[in-house]
């Protein structure tokens, strides 16, 4: 849940500029991903709920990228190979 792309002036710059992609995967699998996480600040000492509500949120903003790979299903792998073919193509 990187929150550079929830900066408006780094989002416009992005979509302007590069190829943006939304890694999207299922709320269970982000919460279990960053709950708990030292790693992540906004993630630390935060409920469940208040996860789910962040997940939520950035999601909004997130499907403002210009490319959406849904990766619930895929390999590391798919999803490599799904950035460089939306990459090659442009």
């Amino acid at each position: 849940m990187g929150g550079a792309f929830t900066n408006n002036n780094i989002r416009k710059e992005i979509l302007k500029n590069h190829l943006s992609f939304w890694l999207n995967w299922d709320d269970k699998t982000l919460l279990n991903r960053i709950k708990n996480s030292k790693k992540r600040p906004l993630a630390i000492n935060a409920t469940d709920t208040e996860l789910i509500d962040l997940i939520k949120k950035r999601s909004n903003v997130y499907s403002k990228a210009s490319y959406e790979i849904k990766c619930d299903n895929l390999t590391k792998s798919e999803i490599v190979n799904e950035i460089v073919k939306i990459y090659e193509t442009n």
